[in-house]
């Protein structure tokens, strides 16, 4: 579609001007670091907002994270601050109880190789799964990689295939798609269909928004509940179309939201597209 390859475009070149240096939260009070995840009573699942694209979903008994063991860069997103680093990479409560951790690709605003390797080192019921990319970025840089190596497991990206684990009964399809732009057409970007908690929830990590990238897996006849979205995804009319014949979920959360942006993005989407959350905040809930 002609409109789509524009859109795809034009977006590219947003997401590049909104990759300059941005200011950053304050300090989190110690009591919300510490503060469990809030999973109700006849609610499925909930979902905590780390920072950027990071995530962790937990049911009564499952945890997953995704995209959130990541540390500040420049030019930088949303990151834990250091204090939450703390807590996140030495699995202190309440993160100290998360079956799978995920990693999306290998840009240092989804990850960090000593991140992963110290939460993977820390937390011994913890399995890591990703693309080769991202473990062969933690098997050069995390000193104790061998200490892990057993619970972690590469999986192949091969744009427009998909592969699927089951861990600790969390079902994880990992989709070869191919990322955004194309200065990073070699980096290998996985979306994930996570199913956890009789719900089934969508990370496309900084995928390309083509048809051609997506149409491949029926990602709108899976029955998705929710879907975390980059949100330069919704600000266009033909982009909204777009997640809507793409994806077709039941509810939609961007993220990706740089916090000098996040007021102009959120006036946006009350506009445009009200039904849907954007994760500004960190350490905010939604369940479902």
């Amino acid at each position: 579609m002609k409109y789509i390859a524009q859109v795809s475009a034009l977006l590219c070149f947003l997401v590049v001007a909104a990759c300059g240096q941005v200011k950053t939260a304050g300090k989190l009070p110690d009591d919300e670091l510490s503060k469990p995840v809030a999973v109700k009573s006849g609610t499925s699942v909930t979902i905590r907002y780390i920072a950027n694209e990071g995530v962790l979903i937990a049911s009564a008994d499952k945890q997953v994270l995704i995209d959130g063991l990541h540390r500040e860069y420049k030019p930088a997103y949303l990151f834990p601050p250091p204090e939450m680093q703390a807590v996140l990479e030495n699995a202190h409560t309440p993160y100290d109880k998360i079956n799978l951790v995920l990693v999306s690709h290998m840009h240092l605003d989804h990850f960090h190789p000593v991140s992963i390797g110290q939460y993977v080192k820390s937390n011994s019921r913890a399995m890591f799964a990703s693309s080769q990319q991202v473990v062969d970025d933690v098997a050069k840089n995390f000193p104790d990689y061998e200490k892990i190596r057993s619970r972690i497991k590469p999986v192949t990206h091969e744009w427009k295939k998909s592969s699927e684990i089951n861990q600790d009964g969390i079902k994880v399809t990992f989709l070869g798609l191919r990322h955004s732009g194309e200065r990073f057409k070699d980096i290998q970007n996985l979306g994930h269909v996570i199913e956890i908690g009789g719900k089934k929830f969508l990370h496309i990590g900084d995928a390309d928004m083509t048809v051609e990238n997506f149409s491949s897996f029926g990602i709108a006849a899976k029955g998705i509940d929710v879907a975390l979205i980059p949100y330069w995804f919704l600000m266009s009319k033909e982009g909204r179309a777009f997640v809507k014949e793409q994806f077709n979920p039941k509810a939609i959360i961007a993220v990706h939201i740089p916090p000098a942006d996040a007021a102009e993005v959120i006036a946006q989407l009350k506009t445009d597209l009200p039904e849907a959350v954007a994760f500004t905040k960190q350490l905010e809930e939604r369940s479902y």
